[in-house]
């Protein structure tokens, strides 16, 4: 049986979270013939390393990292991730329920909770969208944290460490919130404050010299299992998501316009690693 290995990073998982993958992984090598171990990278700037360096097979890339990989031609698409329907969602600038925080503009001198500089719903687009309603970036915070995942940017908000945070949201203002439970089973008490950006959602690429039927191979395995009624569950688990689908090739290309836009402006920096590059 041939060996492949598939690569995410696992920042803030949890044992039951790597169970899933296990599973998912299982799944997948079944489908393939093939033994499919798995790479818990500790950051994007790892994951790409284990990539570019061929130690990495498959990847579960969001959106920033795949753009970078992709501009240097280490990867290949596979699929993208599909969520109720849509490969696509929004950055979402929320606020506790209770907050006297009204607009975009009375976030000046506020306390601010991003995910990583990685992150296009958590970092690169509601800054975008910040600077282009008028707040000076340079200027504009208190204090700012990178909190590591959407849900702890909710946790952060929720428990006053923040003022405002940035995550995802979709078009039904569904979002990581909804998944944050108070004492009493509740969802935590989150109002949505600003959106900003149409952003592509995550990609499950193949590192360019994995041999092209093995990846045509894996691409369909993904879109045929994701069919399959049985496996909706563990999907959303361990994805977010409820379907892979074909790869567009111009899903990525207002957010790759943005993102140099938002570098040239100073509005975020340029975060590539030397072993990235």
């Amino acid at each position: 049986m041939d060996l492949a290995v598939f690569g995410y990073v696992g920042r803030g998982a949890s044992n039951a979270t790597r169970e899933r993958l296990a599973d998912f992984t299982d799944l997948l090598g079944g489908a393939l013939s093939v033994e499919l171990n798995v790479f818990e990278a500790a950051s994007y700037a790892d994951l790409a390393t284990a990539i570019v360096s061929g130690f990495v097979d498959v990847a579960w890339l969001p959106p920033i990292p795949f753009i970078r990989l992709e501009r240097r031609r280490a990867i290949v698409p596979l699929v993208a991730h599909r969520r109720e329907g849509q490969t696509h969602f929004h950055s979402a600038v929320i606020v506790r329920g209770d907050s006297h925080l009204a607009s975009v503009l009375a976030l000046q001198g506020t306390r601010a909770a991003w995910v990583d500089r990685d992150s296009a719903s958590g970092y690169v687009m509601p800054r975008r969208g910040l600077a282009d309603s008028g707040l000076d970036l340079r200027t504009a915070f208190a204090e700012q944290r990178f909190c590591g995942s959407h849900e702890a940017v909710v946790r952060t908000v929720v428990s006053g460490r923040a003022d405002f945070g940035a995550t995802y949201g979709g078009a039904d203002d569904r979002g990581p919130w909804l998944d944050v439970k108070d004492e009493h089973a509740r969802p935590a008490d989150i109002r949505v404050l600003a959106r900003f950006g149409v952003i592509p959602g995550d990609t499950t690429a193949a590192r360019v010299g994995l041999p092209e039927d093995l990846r045509g191979r894996i691409s369909s395995a993904l879109q045929a299992l994701s069919r399959k009624r049985k496996n909706k569950a563990l999907l959303r688990r361990v994805f977010g998501v409820d379907q892979f689908c074909p790869w567009e090739p111009s899903s990525h290309e207002e957010l790759r316009l943005m993102t140099e836009d938002a570098l040239e402006r100073g509005i975020i920096d340029d975060v590539e690693t030397d072993a990235a590059r």
